[in-house]
């Protein structure tokens, strides 16, 4: 049996933890005591009401039960049990269940929220809560967050094995009927996959939800679902008479800080922070909210939702602070590696946001940060990515980093020999590295054949087709399936131009791949053809492709590489000038008497010239390298 039926009534008694006479700590949204049933008692016996009523769980002599089970061992210990269980029940004063009158129906409402919904929600519950008691596999992964079996008990976790026939059973048991099942739980049958389940409840304590979990995720997209379909604006962990709620991302943050004693902490399940958001912390009290954030790789974009953020909380007269953790932190690590005082403190310590006390605390966060991230790197690391074929640009440059750099040649042809080796060489130094390759002057089939050639050593002619020398052959099929992996294990993209294709899509398309692959880096070759679709107030052409550019850069922060024309006229480039002001870094290739010179100028970063060597290239594969 997964419940004992015979208490199926009892359970559901208007008892509370307060009738037992004993003293009481709120801890989080439970409530905590010293426990009586083992020595020395210490303060580990938690009550809790996550299964929709009250029952109590040691975390350190494991003693657990409902209420009546507590008074029974607690003061008629002595007892034979039946006469205990009469007497546990004549000191709680326990309530026989209310008849309803048949010929009464249910309000719409309450039938809804209180009635055949709960009912099947809670039994949802009541089975995940069992299973979990009952599978290795979220032992496992509850380990790996920390937590163990009964503390997950506090707070209703469950396991879902993702096949719903043996709930249908246990429901039929009940008294529930598959339709109910199928109306209340309308995505039990969507998700097939094993998950962690956790009830969502309302301020009133009633469950409205049954939220899923993946075991495994990647750690990039929402790995939440919600099983009922319902509100989805309700925050979890939501608490009546809760005037600072500290609202944070995920699961785990909230249940981690809530089981540590901070009280009040909310989750939006990663969602978005929307007004009805706070309106519903303001109904249940709020005068002040605080976000704590898990630092994103774009923050600048993080910067402007947080003032979003500050100003739906203005608009409701709330309080509002935000902090933004370190990167790769979270709240859930934080609490456990340093416990909740520091949580408590690093709150206490932030300034109530205004525009300007915003501003000035995110500018602290990020001086701090980069110092971090500078003192964590040591002198010999390259801080960028590694380019093997040129080993002293990378040492000369640290690596390719962050930056908008622009390439040309002379003879312009060379731009594009010089941006596919760079491309090569990046895929094969860096593994986890992903490089979108926008061929707006060639069709994408001469870059197939320009890499293929450079990592066989043939030309690309070889390449196109069947050759005499079977060694070529098979290196020319090696080198394909190369590419192929590559492509495949989704780190290169070549692209090329399209009708639709302009500055306005690559940002919105730049903005997802970046999202699924921060190690991004972007080449546009032939930037003169990139159709430019805003900044009409911009008459010169090259100034509106470069404002573009820079936007693109700006929100992005990766890598950019922009092939493009400029005018070599007596040594000194002249044009197009928008490209050169605006630039981290120009990469120039000129040829002259027989041989390649790279020259890298930048005005940015405190050196123009930062880099000048003698390039050689292969007179059949036409890869570059070093000489």
């Amino acid at each position: 049996m997964l419940i004992d039926q015979e208490q199926a009534g009892l359970m559901r008694s208007k008892t509370h933890p307060r009738q037992l006479g004993i003293p009481l700590n709120r801890w989080g949204r439970n409530l905590i005591a010293c426990c009586p049933f083992h020595a020395p008692e210490e303060n580990s016996l938690f009550f809790y009401d996550a299964l929709g009523y009250w029952r109590y769980r040691c975390l350190q002599c494991e003693s657990e039960g409902d209420l009546i089970e507590f008074v029974m061992r607690n003061r008629f210990n002595g007892m034979e049990e039946t006469q205990a269980r009469a007497e546990a029940l004549d000191f709680l004063g326990a309530q026989e269940p209310e008849q309803q009158d048949p010929l009464q129906e249910e309000h719409p409402w309450i039938k809804e929220i209180g009635g055949e919904k709960s009912k099947v929600l809670d039994s949802f519950v009541r089975y995940c809560h069992w299973a979990a008691c009952k599978s290795p596999s979220s032992a496992e992964y509850l380990a790996s967050r920390g937590w163990s079996i009964g503390q997950a008990q506090l707070y209703g976790i469950g396991y879902y094995s993702g096949d719903p026939e043996p709930f249908v059973s246990y429901c039929m048991l009940s008294g529930i009927e598959r339709h109910q099942i199928s109306f209340y739980l309308d995505n039990l049958e969507a998700y097939r996959e094993p998950r962690i389940t956790i009830p969502a409840r309302n301020s009133k304590g009633l469950i409205h939800s049954v939220y899923g979990r993946l075991m495994e995720d990647d750690g990039k997209s929402n790995p939440y679902v919600s099983y009922a379909s319902g509100p989805s604006d309700i925050p979890f962990n939501i608490q009546a008479e809760n005037e600072n709620p500290i609202i944070v991302e995920g699961l785990f943050d909230a249940l981690t800080a809530d089981l540590a004693g901070i009280p009040g902490v909310v989750s939006t399940m990663f969602q978005e922070l929307t007004e009805s958001h706070l309106l519903k912390l303001k109904a249940c009290g709020a005068e002040s909210v605080t976000l704590l954030l898990r630092r994103e790789a774009n923050r600048r974009e993080q910067e402007f939702r947080i003032q979003r953020y500050l100003k739906m909380a203005e608009s409701l007269n709330l309080k509002f602070k935000s902090i933004v953790l370190p990167k790769d932190e979270t709240v859930d690590h934080l609490v456990c590696k340093d416990g909740a005082d520091q949580i408590l403190s690093l709150i206490e310590q932030t300034e109530i946001d205004t525009v300007h006390t915003h501003r000035r605390s995110m500018l602290l966060q990020d001086i701090k940060e980069n110092y971090d991230n500078a003192m964590g790197c040591p002198p010999d690391l390259n801080v960028g990515y590694a380019l093997n074929t040129f080993p002293r640009l990378r040492q000369e440059i640290d690596g390719i980093q962050s930056g908008c750099f622009y390439v040309s040649s002379s003879p312009f042809g060379l731009k594009t020999t010089l941006l596919t080796s760079l491309a090569l060489d990046l895929l094969q130094s860096n593994p986890q590295l992903k490089i979108i390759y926008i061929a707006l002057e060639t069709p994408r089939r001469q870059i197939f054949d320009r890499m293929v050639a450079m990592m066989t050593g043939s030309s690309v002619l070889a390449v196109r087709k069947q050759n005499a020398d079977e060694n070529v052959n098979e290196m020319t099929l090696q080198a394909t399936r190369d590419l192929m992996g590559y492509v495949r294990d989704n780190r290169l993209e070549i692209w090329e131009d399209q009708p639709l294709f302009d500055n306005t899509e690559l940002m919105k398309v730049l903005k997802d791949e970046q999202k699924d692959h921060p190690d991004l880096i972007v080449i546009i070759d032939g930037i003169d053809h990139l159709k430019i679709t805003d900044r009409p107030d911009l008459s010169d052409i090259h100034e509106r492709r470069s404002s573009v550019m820079l936007d693109l850069y700006k929100a992005l922060d990766i890598p950019l590489f922009l092939g493009g024309e400029l005018i070599d006229n007596n040594g000194t480039l002249v044009g197009p000038r928008p490209y050169l002001r605006d630039s981290d870094a120009t990469y120039w290739l000129e040829s002259k008497d027989g041989k390649l010179t790279l020259t890298v100028n930048s005005q940015r970063l405190g050196n123009n010239n930062l880099y000048k060597g003698e390039i050689l290239i292969d007179p059949e594969s036409n890869r570059m390298q070093e000489a």
